[in-house]
C-alpha cells in the first residue's frame, strides 16, 4: 500500500484523510462541510455537515473530485469539453452525440492504481476488514446547491458488496455526470460544461424496512410550519424514482410539537429491496400487502429530525431518509428549490398596491433603480399627501431586500396619519382657493422643470468628470419633485373636489351612470404622441418606397435601412422630431431608469409604426361621447336655470382636469430617464476600460451610493475596484437565481370562479364587446407584430403600449386596474378591456378567437367562426 494511504483505525482524527500520489483522494464525511464543495461535491459536502453536527448519518467517505480529474485525463476529454462549451443548449443531437463520446472514453480509461488502493482502503475501515454493503452516490460540484439541486441527474447504486463492485460503481458514477440528461439540464441551466467535476459519496448500506423523502416545508402551499412526508416499504428509491404512490403525511407544528394533521395512504406498486448476494431486487406490491409501515412515534421523530436539519442549514430542505431497527437515518439533504412563498392575507391596501406595483414593475427593479428614479419619484408622490395629513408612501418598506436586490414585495408600504392632520381643512381650502386646475399648464414651474430637463439632456457626457456625472444624475433627480410631486399637490385638490361636486350632482339628476362618460376623452400627452404617430403612419402609407422598406425589414434594421434611402431623408427627420418631442417615453416601466426610453431604443417607435402603416386609423366623424353626453344633460330642466348650468359647466371643467393633471405631470416628471440612463452607462463604459465591469449596462447591479465611492479618483484603487466588481458579479449571480421568482406574489391577486365559456375574468377597464384572434405582445421589441383587429393581450402596459390600441379591437391586461393608463387609453379610444387577469398571456395563445366583455370583465373562448 502507498506510504500516502494510511487506513484509519477507530482511534485516529476525524479529519485524516488518505492521500494518493496524485492528490486527494479520499475524505472521510466527519472531515468535511459546505466549504468543500468543489473537491466533495453538494451531497457529500451536505451530509459532512450533518455527520459534524450529530445528526445520525451512515458512516461514510467521499472520493474526491481529483480522482475523478485523473480519470478524465486518461480518458482524453478535454476536447469533448471544448466543444461541449461552443454548442448551443438547443442543439440537442449535438449534445447528445458529445455526452455518448464522453462515456465511451471514461468507460475504457483505467482508474490509476493509487484511487484505487485509496478506495479500497478506505471501504476496508467500513467494515473492519470484512466487505460490507454500501451505497455508492454520485455528487456532483454543481449539485444539491440552492439555486439547482441537479436532483436524479447523476446514478446511484444501492448494496454493494466488494472492492470490484464498488470501483465499478464509482466509475459508472462518473459516467453518469455525461448522460445525456445531465448534459442536457446543465445547458439549459447555462452551467460551464467544462468545469463540472464529480466526487463519490461511498456509505454504510442501511437495509431500511422503510424510507422516503421529507420536506421541511411543505412544497405545495410554500407553509413553513408544516412538514410534508413521503414513505415506503423498503428501500426509498421507490419514491425518489416515483415508482410507487408513497403513503402521505403532513405533520403540523403546533406549541412546539408536531401532529399529523394528514395521512393519505400508498398504493406501493413496487417495493425494492437488498437482496443477500449484493443487488436489489424490485417485488410487486399491493395495498394487501404485510409490509412494515412508519410508526406515528416515529413520524413525529422524523419531524423533530427535519425541523433540525432545517435549523442547522438555515433554509428549508429535502431529505432523504430511512428507517431500520427502530433507528432513523439520514442520507441526504439538499435546500428545496423553487419553494413558494407561504400564501399571504392581504389586506385591502395592500392588495391595491400589490396590483399597482404589478403593472408599474413587470420585471425586477435592479439596484441602481432602488437607489436612483424609484425614491426620486416616491419622495414626489409622498409630497402630494402632505397637505392630507398624511405620511408615506415609505419606498424603503415596499420591498424585501438582499444585499440591494429586491426579492419580493412586501406589502409594508403605508400611508400613516401625521400631527398635522388637524390643519387638514385650512391648507386644502388654501390650495382650492388659490390653484385653479385649468390653468395648471401656465403654472412656471412646469416651464422652468421643463427647461432643466432639455438642459441637463444636451450635456456632452463624455466630456464631463466622474464627479460632474455624478452631479448631472443628482439634478436629474431632483426633476420629479417639482412636476410630480408640488404641480400635482397645488392643483389636484380643486380638481378632486369638482370631481366629487360634479358626481353629486349628476346623483340628483339620477344620471350618476353619465360620471365616467363626462370625464373621457380629455386632451393629454398620450392622445397627444399617438396622433403625431399616426401624422408618422401616414407618411409611410402614402409613399411607396417607404410601404416597401416597413413590410420588408424588421423593426430592429429599419432605421439604418432608411438612411440609405436620401429622398425619404424628410421622415427621418420627422422621426427625429417626435423621438425628441416624446422619447422619454419608457418601453418598460416609468419606475425603471434601466430599461430603455423610446430615444434609447428607436427601434421600438418603428415597431409600432410598422403596424400603424398597414391600414388607415379608424374614422371619427361623430361626436366625442363626453360632448354628447353634456348636450344631453344641459337639456334637463334643472339645467335650463343659468345659475345651475354656469355651476355645472365649471364643474365639468375643472373635474375634466383631473385625468389630464394626472397623465401629464407623469409625462413631463419622466422627462429626465434618458439623462439619468445614459449618465449611468456612461459611469459604466468608464468602469469597463478598467474591468471593473463586462458590460456598461453590469452597472445597474451597483447602487448610487456605491458609485459615489469613486469619490472624484480616477482610476479608482484597486482595492475599491476589486470591490465593485465582486458586489456586481454577486447580485448578478442572485439576480438570476430569482429570475422565476415573480417580484409580486400572483396569490396577492384573487380569483374569480369561471362558469360556462369564461377563460379569464379580471377588472372592467373599458366598457364594450369585441372578437377577434388574440395576440399576445409581451414587450416593445415584440410591437410590430399586432395586425389591425386582433385582441391585444399583454403582461402589462403603461403610456408607450398605447398606440397600439388604435389597432386593436380589444386589450386584456394580466396587471393593472380601471384606473391605470391602459384602461384610460382604451376608454378614449372606445374599446373593450379587461385588466388584472392574472394568466391572460399563459392561458391564452396566439390566434385564439375571444370574446372580450369590458363591462363584465371576461373573456370567453369562441369556436373558429366566432359570434353568430
Amino acid at each position: 500500500m502507498n506510504a500516502q494511504m494510511r487506513p484509519l483505525g477507530h482511534d485516529q482524527e476525524e479529519n485524516e484523510y488518505w492521500m494518493g500520489d496524485e492528490g486527494r483522494i479520499i475524505f472521510l464525511l466527519s472531515a468535511i462541510d459546505r466549504t468543500v464543495i468543489p473537491i466533495a461535491g453538494g451531497k457529500a459536502a451536505n451530509l459532512g455537515e450533518l455527520t459534524r453536527a450529530g445528526f445520525p448519518v451512515p458512516p461514510g467517505f467521499t472520493v474526491s473530485s481529483a480522482a475523478y480529474s485523473l480519470v478524465a485525463e486518461r480518458a482524453g476529454l478535454e476536447s469533448i469539453l471544448t466543444a461541449l462549451a461552443a454548442t448551443h443548449p438547443a442543439d440537442t443531437t449535438h449534445l447528445a452525440e458529445l455526452a455518448a463520446t464522453a462515456r465511451e472514453r471514461l468507460l475504457s480509461a483505467p482508474v490509476p492504481t493509487a484511487v484505487v488502493e485509496a478506495i479500497a482502503a478506505a471501504y476496508q475501515t467500513l467494515g473492519n476488514n470484512i466487505p460490507v454493503p454500501v451505497a455508492v452516490r454520485s455528487s456532483a460540484t454543481l449539485e444539491d446547491l440552492p439555486e439547482a439541486t441537479f436532483a436524479g441527474q447523476q446514478d446511484t447504486f444501492l448494496n454493494i458488496v466488494g472492492i470490484d463492485a464498488v470501483i465499478d460503481a464509482v466509475q459508472r458514477c462518473w459516467v453518469s455526470l455525461w448522460s445525456d440528461r445531465a448534459v442536457a439540464y446543465r445547458a439549459r441551466q447555462g452551467l460551464d460544461q467544462q468545469t463540472v467535476k464529480l466526487a463519490v459519496v461511498i456509505q454504510r448500506m442501511v437495509s431500511a424496512e422503510v424510507a422516503g423523502v421529507l420536506f421541511t416545508a411543505n412544497p405545495v402551499t410554500g407553509t413553513r410550519d408544516e412538514i410534508a412526508i413521503d414513505a415506503s416499504p423498503g428501500l426509498g428509491e421507490t419514491v425518489v424514482s416515483g415508482l410507487t404512490t408513497p403513503d402521505h403525511f403532513v405533520l403540523r407544528r403546533r406549541w412546539c410539537r408536531w401532529s399529523i394533521a394528514e395521512r393519505r395512504p400508498g398504493r406501493r406498486e413496487v417495493i425494492i429491496r437488498a437482496r443477500s448476494d449484493g443487488s436489489t431486487e424490485q417485488i410487486k406490491g399491493s395495498t394487501s400487502m404485510d409490509v412494515s409501515e412508519l410508526p406515528d412515534q416515529a413520524l413525529r421523530r422524523l419531524a423533530r429530525l427535519g425541523a433540525a436539519i432545517e435549523r442547522h442549514f438555515g433554509r428549508p430542505q429535502d431529505v432523504e431518509w430511512a428507517w431500520a431497527d427502530g433507528e432513523l437515518f439520514i442520507v441526504q439533504a439538499r435546500p428545496i428549490t423553487a419553494l413558494p412563498e407561504p400564501l399571504p392575507h392581504p389586506s385591502k391596501l395592500q392588495l391595491r398596491m400589490g396590483g399597482m406595483f404589478a403593472e408599474m414593475l413587470p420585471i425586477r427593479p435592479y439596484p441602481i433603480d432602488l437607489t436612483t428614479w424609484m425614491p426620486a419619484l416616491f419622495t414626489a408622490i409622498a409630497w402630494i399627501f402632505a397637505p392630507l395629513g398624511l405620511a408615506g408612501p415609505r419606498f424603503d418598506q415596499a420591498f424585501v431586500e438582499e444585499d440591494g436586490i429586491a426579492v419580493r414585495f412586501s406589502g409594508r408600504s403605508s400611508v400613516h396619519l401625521s400631527l398635522s392632520v388637524l390643519l387638514v381643512p385650512v391648507r386644502l381650502l388654501r390650495l382650492i382657493r388659490r390653484y385653479n386646475p385649468i390653468q395648471w399648464r401656465d403654472d412656471p414651474l412646469l416651464a422652468a422643470a421643463q427647461a432643466r430637463a432639455h438642459a441637463l439632456e444636451a450635456r456632452e457626457f463624455q466630456a464631463l468628470s466622474w464627479k460632474d456625472l455624478l452631479a448631472t444624475v443628482h439634478e436629474a433627480l431632483a426633476l420629479p419633485l417639482p412636476i410630480a410631486g408640488e404641480l400635482r399637490r397645488r392643483y389636484m385638490p380643486r380638481a378632486t373636489l369638482a370631481a366629487g361636486l360634479l358626481r353629486a350632482v349628476l346623483g340628483l339628476l339620477r344620471v350618476g351612470d353619465r360620471f365616467g362618460v363626462l370625464l373621457s376623452g380629455a386632451e393629454n400627452k398620450t392622445l397627444e404622441a399617438n396622433r403625431a404617430l399616426e401624422t408618422l403612419g401616414t407618411q409611410v402609407r402614402s409613399d411607396p418606397a417607404l410601404v416597401e422598406a416597413f413590410a420588408r425589414y424588421e423593426a430592429g434594421a429599419l432605421r439604418t435601412e432608411l438612411k440609405s434611402l436620401r429622398s425619404r431623408q424628410s421622415f427621418l427627420e420627422r422621426l427625429d422630431a417626435f423621438l425628441d418631442r416624446y422619447g422619454h417615453r419608457e418601453t418598460t416601466s416609468a419606475l425603471l431608469v434601466s430599461q430603455p426610453t423610446w430615444k434609447d431604443a428607436p427601434e421600438v417607435v418603428l415597431g409600432i409604426l410598422k403596424g400603424l402603416a398597414l391600414v388607415e386609423p379608424r374614422s371619427q366623424t361623430s361626436r366625442p361621447a363626453w360632448e354628447v353626453a353634456r348636450d344631453e344633460l344641459l337639456a334637463h330642466p334643472l339645467l335650463r336655470f343659468w345659475l345651475l348650468r354656469t355651476i355645472f359647466l365649471k364643474l365639468l371643467r375643472e373635474a375634466r382636469c383631473l385625468l389630464q393633471i394626472r397623465e401629464d405631470t407623469h409625462f413631463y416628471a419622466t422627462l429626465p430617464l434618458p439623462t439619468i440612463r445614459r449618465t449611468l452607462l456612461e459611469l459604466g463604459r468608464r468602469l469597463v476600460i478598467i474591468g471593473v465591469l463586462a458590460s456598461p449596462k453590469d452597472i445597474f447591479h451597483l447602487k448610487l451610493s456605491e458609485l459615489e465611492r469613486v469619490d472624484g479618483r480616477w482610476p479608482p484603487p484597486s482595492q475599491l475596484a476589486d470591490e465593485l466588481r465582486k458586489v456586481m458579479l454577486r447580485r448578478k449571480e442572485r439576480r438570476a437565481e430569482l429570475e422565476s421568482t415573480p417580484l409580486i406574489d400572483p396569490r396577492l391577486f384573487g380569483r374569480t370562479e369561471l362558469e360556462g365559456g369564461v377563460l379569464l375574468s379580471g377588472t372592467p377597464g373599458s366598457p364594450g364587446v369585441a372578437e377577434g384572434p388574440v395576440r399576445i405582445i409581451r414587450d416593445g421589441s415584440q410591437f410590430d407584430k399586432l395586425r389591425p383587429g386582433e385582441v391585444l393581450v399583454a403582461p402589462y402596459t403603461n403610456p408607450a403600449w398605447t398606440p397600439l390600441f388604435q389597432r386593436a379591437a380589444a386589450v386584456v391586461v394580466d396587471s393593472g386596474g380601471a384606473a391605470s393608463h391602459a384602461a384610460i387609453v382604451a376608454r378614449e379610444y372606445g374599446i373593450p378591456a379587461v385588466m388584472g387577469t392574472i394568466e391572460g398571456t399563459k392561458k391564452l395563445t396566439d390566434g385564439q378567437r375571444v370574446m372580450v366583455d369590458g363591462d363584465q370583465g371576461r373573456v370567453a373562448l369562441l369556436g373558429g367562426k366566432g359570434l353568430t
